[in-house]
């Protein structure tokens, strides 16, 4: 450190971030310390988080890796979750975040801490810095496996171990945002004695957003229209994902570095383009001219894999819900630097949209974004076509400025200004006060729990849980595992048993410390159901499905959007359209080995089998052997299915090129073109989370099975839509 003999003796301050401060091998500031300024302290939440999450990636710690997935893979045999653990960890073909029971990583905890001392975990960068708060208390952090690698996380960050932290440090916490307090006491586990609040207008910059979920005229077309406008103007998009940012990479600037930062710089001297930032809600800003467009694609409801896996499967939890807002506003702010700033914002994806347009999720937006969001979404509604869209999207950005505009927004959104509220007392709702007493009570059995006081730690949660059962059911499941948790550390496993199993009632996913107890889950496709009971199963087969389950669904199915998936990504995306579709839907073909086609959609009434070749160039040919190996699965089909009675096609995805003068086609195979395949993912995705907006979870099925009808969507219909195109030879 530069002068420190001078910081040490009072002389100077010292100026660094959150990630030196809070990581693991910091010892300077571990002596006294009489205050500390946190800057953009909305920010510090998921930093502090990171910086007590061990990541154990598989491309660095492969015999980890290894160990984890080979200890874990019976308890997920033994509940019939198998094949999905073998998509997630073997075929990397499924970007879920599976969550290990903390009953089951107490059982192989020891092996795992041994492989990665063997793999050097106390030297490796990407762990070294975690590894220092957590080595001691590996066994009371939770564990989540995904595709690439290992995160192990406490219950909350143990701030509280750290001597900077203790209550005797004067702490100044600075923020120009929205600050929600619950989530403030789980990061720091308290609130400041006092608030300063100036009401100044500083940073409310105008803008316009664009909302097309209000709008089903413009949201098919909405990704096109900003491709083209790319082409004219420079465009931020902010992903929610990586899934989800595949299908923007594709037109994104060209840039000399991968190096983010140098990207940054050169969008802002760039002309026009697209900069693609996944999940980068701050850390980066664009003010006046050096972008007026941002996109938001996809709700920003999680970072770290924990946070995935609270949102995507136990549905919208409340005690989240004021950590996406601030991301929502966060985001929003990239291009919107002060008052005399402008752009335009378009809010993109069914889940954003569903989200923002809930009652109680749209109060903890503050006024002014709140009023912009309103207007926008009533200009969205109105506008018939996009050329009258680029209308009003040009005269927000024109120069000289198009004082039409100008005058809409000020009249409609300067009342809500900061600087015109009123004075008010700072009163709590009973919700919010409710919120701060259950995460003070978070911060207690984080503390009992971290140093092993495990009756104490249960009583910390135990007092709010029927309470917060009530008001937020997926924390209360998440509180009830860990109160079983600390219940089979204190030797109570009767006691362990009831919570975990309380923790399942209300989310399977959670699991059960006695499976066998429980009846086993159907299979998703069961002959006596109706189409649109089966698509229900998919939806619902980790718990209760929510608009979780449709974020879930459209990762799954995005190889089928973007042209840089691999084949098995592909093949697998294939495979889950099935599903979502109705159809009962394996892979033959890497299921036995190269026996049967490469995805097989079965029903009471149709079959269809599938042969990907989805990577031919349109200036190729299907060779000889494509074409003999495809003929191959109308016999496989004779073979399993000799008694069948159904109608059956055989579809090859790929282009529309000929067959090679050699191969015979016949007339039995027909090409479908990956652009149709893509098409038809989104027209399903998109009418089953339209039937979930018109219905609740004990009509859903009706009222998906009346909709499917509506839209040709039936098994039989999606039959007979299936191209009549057999491939032909080349004369």
């Amino acid at each position: 450190m530069v002068n420190e003999l001078e910081f040490n003796t009072g002389e100077i301050q010292c100026l660094t971030n959150y990630q030196t401060l809070f990581n693991g091998k910091n010892t300077r500031f571990r002596r006294d310390i009489e205050g500390i300024i946190f800057d953009d302290a909305h920010v510090a939440s998921h930093i502090v988080r990171e910086n007590f999450t061990l990541h154990i990636p598989e491309s660095e710690f492969p015999t980890t890796y290894a160990t984890l997935v080979g200890q874990v893979r019976q308890y997920f045999e033994s509940i019939h979750r198998g094949p999905e653990f073998d998509q997630v960890v073997t075929f990397k073909d499924d970007p879920s975040v599976l969550f290990i029971p903390l009953f089951v990583w107490r059982q192989v905890v020891s092996r795992v801490i041994e492989s990665l001392t063997n793999e050097g975990v106390t030297t490796k960068k990407v762990s070294m810095f975690a590894w220092e708060h957590l080595r001691n208390n590996l066994d009371l952090c939770v564990v989540f496996l995904s595709s690439d690698g290992i995160e192990i996380s406490p219950f909350l960050p143990p701030v509280n171990t750290l001597p900077f932290m203790s209550s005797s440090v004067t702490k100044v916490f600075l923020s120009a945002t929205m600050q929600n307090k619950p989530e403030f006491v789980r990061t720091f586990g308290f609130l400041p004695d006092a608030y300063i609040e100036p009401k100044t207008s500083a940073g409310e910059s105008e803008r316009l957003i664009v909302t097309p979920y209000v709008n089903p005229g413009l949201k098919s077309g909405m990704f096109d229209y900003i491709i083209f406008l790319s082409k004219y103007f420079k465009i931020l998009i902010i992903p929610k994902s990586e899934p989800r940012a595949k299908r923007w990479r594709e037109h994104e600037m060209t840039f000399s570095s991968d190096d983010f930062t140098h990207k940054v710089e050169e969008f802002k001297n760039a002309q026009n383009g697209i900069l693609v930032a996944p999940a980068r809600f701050e850390g980066m800003d664009f003010p006046g001219d050096t972008c007026r467009f941002l996109v938001i694609d996809g709700l920003p409801s999680g970072t770290g894999n924990m946070e995935k896996f609270l949102w995507n499967n136990l549905g919208e939890n409340k005690f989240l819900q004021g950590t996406v807002a601030s991301r929502l506003i966060q985001a929003m702010g990239r291009i919107s630097r002060g008052n005399d700033d402008y752009g335009v914002v378009f809010l993109l994806g069914d889940d954003i949209g569903d989200w923002i347009t809930r009652g109680s999720n749209r109060q903890v937006i503050p006024p002014y974004a709140r009023a912009q969001l309103e207007l926008g979404e009533q200009l969205t509604k109105s506008i018939s076509d996009f050329q009258n869209l680029h209308k009003l999207v040009m005269s927000v950005v024109a120069v000289p400025r198009d004082s039409g505009w100008t005058s809409v927004h000020m009249a409609r959104i300067q009342p809500h200004s900061v600087a015109n509220e009123r004075p008010t007392r700072d009163t709590k709702s009973d919700v919010e006060d409710h919120s701060i007493q259950v995460a003070f009570a978070e911060r207690k059995f984080l503390e009992h729990l971290w140093d092993r006081e495990y009756q104490q730690a249960t009583r910390a949660l135990e007092q709010h849980l029927d309470s917060v059962f009530n008001q937020d059911k997926a924390l209360a499941a998440w509180h009830a595992h860990w109160i079983g948790y600390a219940y089979l550390l204190g030797g109570n496993t009767s006691a362990a048993e009831r919570y975990f199993n309380r923790a399942s009632n209300a989310y399977r996913v959670l699991g059960r410390i006695n499976p066998e107890s429980v009846t086993v889950y159907a299979p998703p496709v069961i002959f006596g159901d109706s189409q649109g009971e089966r698509i229900a199963s998919v939806l619902s087969a980790r718990g209760d499905f929510n608009y979780g389950s449709f974020s879930e669904m459209q990762d799954r199915l995005s190889p089928l959007i973007t042209e840089k998936s691999t084949t098995n990504q592909y093949e697998e995306a294939l495979s889950w359209l099935g599903k979502y579709l109705g159809f009962a839907s394996n892979r033959p073909d890497s299921e036995t080995g190269g026996r049967g086609p490469d995805i097989f959609w079965t029903s009471p009434e149709v079959d269809i089998l599938i042969e990907s070749k989805e990577d031919k160039k349109d200036t190729s040919f299907y060779s000889k052997r494509d074409v003999g190996q495809a003929l191959n699965h109308s016999e496989w089909y004779k073979e399993e299915f000799p008694n069948s009675g159904r109608n059956h096609k055989l579809m090859i995805v790929g282009p529309i090129i000929p067959a090679h003068p050699t191969a015979s086609p016949g007339e039995q195979m027909h090409i479908w073109i990956p652009s149709e395949i893509s098409a038809l993912a989104h027209r399903i995705s998109s009418l089953l989370f339209d039937a979930y907006n018109a219905s609740d979870s004990a009509t859903y099925a009706a009222t998906l099975n009346k909709m499917l009808d509506e839209a040709g969507m039936t098994y039989l219909k999606l039959f007979d839509s299936l191209p009549d195109r057999p491939i032909q030879r080349v004369q």
